[in-house]
């Protein structure tokens, strides 16, 4: 099951006031209109993982304090995460700077990391959709047309960060990621 990421802009004063009703901030975040979200999709997660191999100074979606807080925290791991005006701006800044072409290297890496989660895809394998073990992952070889595919996903879904955080830094708004 493919987990999708998404984040809301918002400015401070409303924030605060979401984090005050807790039960009610998911429900509240989701109906913000489409001009102040952006959904990564199931891209979310490779992009973490790539920010996080090239050492960036503060991941954008893994960054933060837990949204509401710690004990209400939602999403597919309790990673609702919200960063705060300034460290909007900060990762607004080194997001501009970074073009995904820095990301590039490192995702093989991080695809290859990720092999313990792969299934068998073989519909006539006795264990097909199952889990490959770490043995049996170390076997698959990903083609360069995938890895080209992959790539060219997570490179449109980056620039969209990019943009939506070059958006929220100069409207000096927040930000809440949560994955479901």
């Amino acid at each position: 099951m493919s987990k999708l990421g998404d984040f809301a802009r918002l400015d401070p004063e409303t924030l605060a006031r979401l984090r005050g009703t807790p039960i009610e901030a998911y429900r509240q975040l989701t109906t913000f209109p489409d001009a102040s979200r952006l959904d990564l999709g199931s891209a979310w997660a490779r992009l973490t993982a790539l920010m996080d191999a090239a050492h960036f100074s503060i991941n954008p979606i893994a960054a933060g304090s837990p949204y509401p807080d710690e004990g209400t925290a939602w999403g597919a791991e309790g990673d609702s995460r919200c960063l705060t005006v300034e460290e909007v701006a900060q990762a607004a800044r080194h997001l501009s700077r970074t073009p995904f072409e820095v990301l590039k290297p490192y995702l093989r890496q991080v695809l290859e990391a990720g092999k313990g989660a792969w299934v068998d895809l073989d519909p006539d394998s006795p264990r097909y959709l199952k889990p490959l073990s770490p043995e049996e992952a170390e076997q698959v070889r990903m083609s360069d047309e995938t890895l080209r595919s992959i790539q060219l996903v997570l490179a449109d879904r980056y620039e969209a960060l990019v943009a939506f955080f070059d958006v929220a830094a100069k409207s000096g708004q927040c930000t809440v990621f949560w994955a479901a």
